[in-house]
Order: structure tokens, then C-alpha cells, then sequence
């Protein structure tokens, strides 16, 4: 059976309280101050990849879900007789198939009884007679803690751990036929340099001269363009300051030329020592990627932070796509402002109280909000997204976000990406989006709160030539001035004038419905009965705007949608606004 949740204590920094993992995520991030016992908690992580729990010497709490195979090893179908009585399988073993347990797993490595743990509700006594019930439970929960010490494994067990340590660096180096990369880097010279020149039909080149140049420049970005790989050795040691019969790694960049790593910085050499072990190592090892797991110790160490974004965006793809899971230490605010909101990934806590460390999973907002303040970070500077997309109210919120996601493929994700903010329909006329010195006294300032935004607002125009309201055009003047912002102005009359009719007729439960024209009032009013479109097509007195969205945007599909008005050219614009901001 599979260990699904693990923890430790009794090694080094880790004396008292159960640390470790409630789970295993494609990412997983371990986020600390300073000497708190983060890559401690990384020999945990080996430990388990090593999957022999009893060698380690420490103390661990472990649960999982018992399953039929591994209970059949104790509780055998057809055997009878014993302490147990009846059929072992039949009258025993089956009661327990697919039950949460928990238990502890002592320093000799074995389980005490009363250690086992089963879930809420369940008794290991179920059908049995009063009696003689307690001999034989007993009898029961033995063979489950064999059924435990024989078969249970941690969901790590048999992976391959690679380590990158926070101390590392990719120096000249001597030839040598081995292919082998340490933490600290040493090998990654002699690694480059025979995939590069070695004339085996086993070595591909391109491996290093196609994918990962392309993935150096698809995480370099704007920021650096390399247009070659290559090594040379050094004949000159006056001229480079390297022993003679020394190769080194050079980077072709545009205009430069090829220019040696000794020259560059420790953080483009982080890069390339990351890509090695996520491109190059399984290839040399001829293993699937899915049966690794990376360690990776302060990545964002000499890293601008929008070039650590990427980065982070990188290995949070290749998680997804490859299968592989990856362990992050850093006592960066940049990796929970890209990881706190991913499905795909967790944040660990590391804290020491000057006795003890502790490690605890990190979920709710206020967690987060304590963990920025204790990295030395604003709560404003990370908890609120790269910018800001303002509409006029929640409904609006729920449609913008189904249209982001569409067109974003699910790449762009509200709370990490952007955050949706309200100025509430016609309290847009005492704000304002301009820069301080020309700001007026009696607007508040939308702009001062994040400079990085998009602002949405309905059109509510009744027909073609008729003019929008004064408020609207005066923000849109504003926020033309502002470089890289955008502001839509919607062509139709409102937000729910884009939904197509058969999403509204599905969402109210009726046959159909036509589409809502472009300028045609959806909601009613009092001025005009009878008016609207839900009135005379809905055949409603009113509508729910929440439930409206709530009910549409999920069937909301790119085909559908793309053929509505504007709604194709702005969505376009909006994603390249938000791609910007994370540049």
C-alpha cells in the first residue's frame, strides 16, 4: 500500500512535533527564513525516495489507505484457523478494504498497536460476536500492523533523487568519459562538452544544442537571447586564468559573440545547471522522466525576480507535462506569490522556535499573509496579483474570468496572475486612473493602487451613433495616457449582451432563445416595462444577475464565444496585457 501522507521527527533540527507532508503535489515548496531547517527537511524527501523508512533511525507518522492486494498478503482467501477464526479474507480482511488508516513508525522500526488509527466511524471490530469480540479484534489490528510493516511504501518510493544545492557553480574542468552531475554542479562542464563533441551514436547533440538552448531562451525571455552552446578548452592559462587542457562552457549571444561562463553570472549558470537535470540527466540515465524527483535549494539567488517567474513557470510546466515532481526551498516572497494559487503545487512552512523546527502545510489566506510578513515582504507586494482588471461588479467578474481562461488555455489564473476588482457602475464617476501630480483631490485614485491595469466597462449604448455616458469617456482618455494599460469599452450594450441564447436557455431551463442583439436593454427597468430582453424573450419579470453568470460562464465555450461582437479582439488584447505584467 501507498504511504499518502508522511511525517518525521527526531532528526536534526526536527526534535519535537510531526514535520513533513500531507501530501505529495507535482510542486511542492518549502518556504522559510533563514536557518530554519529547509534543507533538512529535503533529507526527508530521500528518504523517502530510498522508500526503506526503518534505516533511517527516525520517528515517523504515516497514513494512507489500506488496499485489497496488500491486505491479501496477511488475510489470505481460504485460510482459516488461528486466533482469527473463519475464513481469513471473507470473515476478516475485506472489512478493511479501502479504510483510511494512520499509525506511528518507531526509531527500531517497528508499530506499536496503540499507534493504528482508522478513520472516523469505523471500528476493526465490525461483525464480529460480542463474545469473543475483543480477542479477536485484537487478532485483527496484529495483522494489520504485518499487513503495514510488510507492504506500506511512501508515494516517493523508487524515484530518483537529484539534488541542486543552494552553493553551486559550473567551472572549467579536465576531459573525463563520466556523465555524472553533483549538487554543487561539478560535472555539468564534462556533461555539455561530451554531448557536444563525443562522435557515439548514443549522445544526441541536439539535446543540448536545440532543447535546452530553447528552453534557456524560452525562461530568458527578453532578457538575453543565446543563439549557440559551446566548450573550448584552454591552451593560453595567462589569457584565461584557467589550467591548460581545461574545458569551459561559452554562450553565443547576439552581437557578443560567444562569451565564456567564467564572464557571466551565478544566476544564468543556476539556469543551465536546472535544465541539465530536468533535460540532460534522464536522457544519460535512460529513465522516464515521470520517475524523478528534483530538489532545488534557493533558486532565486542572484535572480531578477521576473526572471525567476519564469523560471518557476518553467518547471511548473514540465511538472505537469512530464509527470516529475519537484521540491523547492527558498525564503523568497516571489515562490508564494507564483505557487500559492497553482492546483498543482503546495506551500511548506519551515519555522524554528529556537528549540525545534516545524513544518506545517500552508492553505489558508491569512496563512499566507503571516508567511509573506515573515519573509520581510508587504502583504500589498505579493498577495495582490501583477495587476488589476476593473469592472463594474461581480457578475462582470465571473465572465471576464471564463473568457481569460479560455483564451489563455487555463495558463492565466485570477489571484496569481490578476486580480478582478469592482468600482461598482456609476461610482466609476468619483474615481479616477492618472498619474499623482495630475490627480484631482475629490476622485479617489484607482491608479495608486497598482499601476498595472485593464479597465472594463459597458458600453450602454441604446443604438449605434448614440454617444457613452460622460464618466466613460473621461476614464477612457485617462487610461490611454497610461503606458500599458487597456480599457474596453464594450461594443454591445452590456457585459450579458455577449452571452450566446442557447447558454441563457439551458441556464433558465427552456427550448431556446434567441441571441440578445447588440444594442437591445437586458435587464429590466421601471422606466421602460417591458423592455428587455429578459422580459420579451425570457419571458421572465426579472433575473438574478450572480445566478445568470453563475449558471452561463462555465458553458462557455472558444467557438461560441469568438463570434460575439468585439469580444475576440479584446479578449486577445486583455491576455497580452497580462502576459506583459509578468515580464
Amino acid at each position: 500500500m501507498i504511504i499518502e501522507s508522511i511525517k518525521f521527527q527526531g532528526h536534526r533540527c526536527f526534535k519535537e512535533g510531526w514535520s513533513g507532508f500531507d501530501d505529495i503535489k507535482p510542486v511542492n515548496v518549502i518556504i522559510g527564513r533563514n536557518n530554519t531547517g529547509k534543507s533538512h527537511l529535503l533529507d526527508l524527501v530521500s528518504t523517502l525516495c530510498k522508500g526503506d523508512l526503518k534505516k533511517s533511525g527516525w520517528e515517523f507518522l504515516c497514513s494512507g489507505k489500506l488496499d485489497e492486494e496488500s491486505l491479501k498478503t496477511q488475510f489470505r482467501p481460504g485460510t482459516i484457523g488461528g486466533m482469527l477464526g473463519g475464513d481469513f479474507w471473507g470473515s476478516h480482511g475485506q472489512f478493511f478494504k479501502g479504510k483510511n488508516i494512520s499509525w506511528i513508525l518507531d526509531k527500531t522500526g517497528n508499530i506499536p498497536i496503540e499507534s493504528i488509527r482508522f478513520e472516523s466511524g469505523f471500528e476493526p471490530s465490525i461483525s464480529l460476536p460480542a463474545y469473543h469480540a475483543a480477542t479477536i479484534t485484537e487478532a485483527r489490528i496484529s495483522g494489520i500492523r504485518d499487513v503495514l510493516l510488510k507492504t506500506a511504501k511512501p508515494i516517493l518510493s523508487g524515484c530518483n533523487f537529484k539534488h541542486l544545492a543552494a552553493e553551486r557553480d559550473i567551472v572549467s574542468a579536465g576531459a573525463n568519459s563520466e556523465m555524472r552531475l553533483e549538487s554543487n554542479g561539478q560535472g555539468a562542464t564534462n556533461i555539455i562538452r561530451r554531448f557536444l563533441n563525443s562522435s557515439s551514436s548514443a549522445i544526441s547533440r541536439d539535446l543540448i544544442q536545440r532543447n535546452l538552448l530553447k528552453a534557456l531562451n524560452e525562461i530568458f525571455g527578453n532578457d538575453g537571447k543565446f543563439t549557440e552552446i559551446q566548450v573550448k578548452e584552454h591552451d593560453d592559462q595567462q589569457e584565461s586564468g584557467a589550467q591548460h587542457g581545461q574545458w569551459e562552457v561559452f554562450l553565443g549571444q547576439e552581437k557578443k559573440g560567444l562569451v565564456p561562463l567564467s564572464r557571466s553570472g551565478s544566476g544564468l549558470k543556476t539556469i543551465i545547471l536546472v535544465l541539465l537535470l530536468l533535460l540532460v540527466i534522464p536522457s544519460i540515465e535512460k529513465k522516464e522522466k515521470k520517475d524523478y524527483v528534483f530538489c532545488f535549494e534557493e533558486l532565486e539567488n542572484n535572480l531578477h525576480p521576473s526572471l525567476l517567474r519564469r523560471l518557476f513557470e518553467f518547471i511548473n510546466k514540465y511538472c505537469i507535462t512530464e509527470g516529475a515532481k519537484v521540491f523547492l526551498t527558498t525564503h523568497a516572497s516571489t515562490a508564494l506569490d507564483f505557487f500559492g494559487f497553482s492546483k498543482d503545487a503546495q506551500i511548506i512552512h519551515v519555522t524554528h522556535n529556537t528549540d525545534s523546527a516545524l513544518a506545517t502545510t500552508v492553505s489558508a489566506h491569512f496563512d499566507k499573509i503571516r508567511v509573506v510578513s515573515e519573509l520581510g515582504a508587504k502583504p500589498s507586494d505579493l498577495l495582490q496579483a501583477n495587476g488589476i482588471i476593473w469592472v463594474e461588479g461581480p457578475s462582470d467578474c465571473i465572465y471576464i474570468n471564463r473568457w481569460i481562461s479560455l483564451y489563455s488555455n487555463g495558463q492565466i489564473v485570477e489571484g496569481r496572475d490578476y486580480q478582478c476588482a469592482f468600482y461598482g457602475g456609476a461610482l466609476l464617476s468619483r474615481t479616477q486612473f492618472t498619474s499623482p501630480e495630475e490627480a484631482e483631490n475629490d476622485l479617489v485614485n484607482l491608479f495608486r493602487i497598482n499601476p498595472n491595469i485593464v479597465v472594463i466597462c459597458d458600453g450602454d449604448r441604446a443604438a449605434k451613433k448614440a454617444r457613452v455616458k460622460d464618466r466613460v469617456r473621461r476614464i477612457r482618455g485617462e487610461v490611454c495616457k497610461i503606458p500599458g494599460a487597456h480599457i474596453w469599452v464594450t461594443r454591445a450594450r452590456e457585459i450579458e449582451n455577449y452571452i450566446p441564447g442557447n447558454l441563457i436557455a439551458k441556464a433558465i431551463g427552456i427550448s431556446s432563445v434567441p441571441d440578445p442583439d447588440r444594442y437591445e436593454q437586458f435587464f429590466p427597468r421601471k422606466v421602460t416595462p417591458n423592455n428587455s430582453y429578459v422580459e420579451r424573450r425570457m419571458k421572465r419579470k426579472s433575473i438574478d444577475k450572480m445566478e445568470l453568470a453563475t449558471l452561463c460562464a462555465p458553458n462557455m465555450e472558444l467557438p461560441m464565444m469568438s463570434a460575439r461582437f468585439d469580444l475576440d479582439d479584446q479578449m486577445k488584447q486583455i491576455i497580452e496585457r497580462i502576459n506583459s505584467w509578468k515580464k
